[in-house]
């Protein structure tokens, strides 16, 4: 079914305009004929649809986050399938997406705007698992009667993405939209993590605010190869620049954190001095005033008088003969102490200001390197329960499947425990807890021995029968499935000397 408009769509909903497409979904606006309401109505895989493996794998996906309520996510209404495509109804925005304002936002706007979707991403990596929303970009996220932004478009995880593009041949490797990918997206295992999502929000404010995305197209492809990130052109706060240079970071544990960005926006919003994530309010502290030693004068030395009215010290001086060795010794020790007084002490005042100085930045240094290495660990372990839990999805569906390429379910869930064992072991012993990955990879492997030895005895039968074209199917998969083997190159060289014998028969 081609979507079109005033077509009454699911016997329901009345297609008045279309709206936008995506890259697996269009999205109309519709007239509801049961309640009179106009809504947006957003239909996946339009024309073909999907086969019932897909449409049961939307199901889930959907059911797991179609209850998430947060006030800056466009919480869909109702969900269900036509003629196996599956479609979201919405509330109508008729303010639009982001994309309106590319170029167009001011720095006030942008302040509240990082802090909607801040606010938004917070609520979704909270989640238990956490919901990676994967595709963040002007597009995808719309504007509300109050000014408000709220994030769509998300919960639909990297297998359900992969199964759209099957399902409308679509056959570009990557899930999200390039120029805002993150350069881990684009690594050997590019698993989505929440730092990703971070990246994503950056690229997009940036373009907002110079209408233009940070890394071009290829996105942080550039970064992983040694580009620099983009200087935040225009006359825009310190304080605005440092945090989107921050969300762009090549390491995703430089990243801050949805929640840290939200913290930071109200900081701003509120009047108060935004302190960036990971960093310390400096407290100005007022220079202490040096201390000057005084010389004593005459005067304050004291004058013993006796009874009689004479001075003692003369009458001392009158009785004792001086010493002139003492005299000469004390001569030279009274001008020393002033100098001792007015210079020692501040010297030493001051090099106890030094110590304390240098000892603050170090113990400051310190507490940043282990924040810093928290945060690396964090985001390792997320990534670590990540790669666990697509997995166990990727083998849930190997299991599941009832033809095609089932294989390639269980080859894809080793290659995800592969990836979580190597970071448990890197991180074992900082890591909260591990799983028993290695159980799990047994478990599937013994499953993809028992598929070969079943493609190789299929194969050999078809190839007994002389149905060379089958067992060729099945030799290949069965190489696929264990590359090492040499079942595929033997057949080939059995297929070729009967072939030869045919032709000498023939000859003959």
């Amino acid at each position: 079914m081609q979507l079109e408009e005033n077509i009454l769509f699911a016997n329901r909903y009345r297609l008045e305009r279309f709206l936008g497409r995506g890259g697996f979904s269009e999205v109309w606006l519709a007239d509801d004929t049961l309640t009179s309401l106009k809504v947006a109505l957003k239909v996946y895989a339009p024309g073909g649809g999907m086969d019932e493996h897909g449409v049961q794998l939307f199901s889930t996906e959907f059911s797991l986050v179609f209850n998430l309520n947060h006030g800056n996510l466009l919480k869909p209404t109702y969900y269900d399938t036509f003629e196996r495509m599956p479609y979201l109804v919405l509330p109508y925005c008729r303010q639009g997406s982001a994309a309106s304002l590319i170029g167009q936002m001011g720095e006030k706007e942008a302040w509240l705007f990082l802090r909607d979707i801040a606010s938004g991403l917070e609520y979704l990596h909270g989640q238990e698992p956490p919901v990676i929303h994967q595709d963040i970009k002007p597009d995808n996220i719309l504007m509300d009667v109050s000014g408000h932004y709220l994030l769509t478009d998300f919960g639909i995880s990297i297998k359900a993405r992969n199964t759209l593009r099957k399902s409308i041949m679509k056959t570009e490797g990557s899930v999200g939209t390039l120029a805002y990918m993150g350069p881990e997206r684009f690594s050997k295992y590019p698993l989505p993590i929440k730092a990703s999502d971070i990246f994503s929000l950056g690229a997009t404010l940036y373009e907002l605010l110079t209408g233009m995305v940070p890394f071009g197209e290829h996105g942080g492809l550039l970064l992983q190869h040694g580009a620099e990130i983009p200087v935040l052109e225009g006359e825009w706060s310190d304080e605005l620049k440092a945090i989107i240079d921050l969300c762009l970071q090549k390491d995703t544990w430089e990243r801050p954190s949805a929640m840290e960005i939200r913290i930071y926006c109200e900081q701003h919003l509120n009047g108060e001095i935004p302190v960036l994530p990971g960093k310390q309010v400096e407290k100005k502290t007022e220079p202490l005033p040096e201390v000057q030693p005084q010389e004593p004068e005459l005067s304050d030395v004291p004058v013993v008088v006796q009874e009689d009215g004479k001075d003692e010290s003369l009458e001392i001086q009158e009785v004792e003969t001086p010493d002139p060795e003492i005299d000469n010794i004390a001569g030279d020790a009274s001008p020393m102490l002033p100098k001792v007084l007015k210079w020692g002490l501040p010297l030493v005042f001051l090099l106890g200001i030094v110590f304390f100085i240098f000892r603050s930045m170090e113990q400051r240094q310190e507490e940043e390197e282990a924040k810093a290495k928290a945060m690396e660990i964090e985001a390792r372990y997320n990534e670590y329960l990540q790669y666990i839990h697509t997995g166990d999805s990727l083998a849930d569906l190997g299991s599941k499947s009832q033809g095609g390429d089932y294989e390639q379910f269980y080859l894809g869930a080793v290659g995800r425990y592969d990836a979580a064992l190597r970071l448990e072991d890197e991180y074992r012993t900082v890591f909260p807890d591990v799983a028993g990955v290695s159980a799990r990879k047994d478990s599937v492997q013994k499953k993809i021995e028992e598929i070969y030895n079943l493609f190789v005895s299929m194969a050999a039968e078809a190839e007994q029968t002389q149905d060379y074209d089958m067992a060729e199917i099945f030799y290949k998969r069965a190489s696929g499935v264990k590359p090492e083997s040499a079942v595929l190159k033997d057949f080939r060289a059995r297929r070729e000397a009967v072939q030869d014998s045919i032709a000498v028969h023939i000859n003959n």
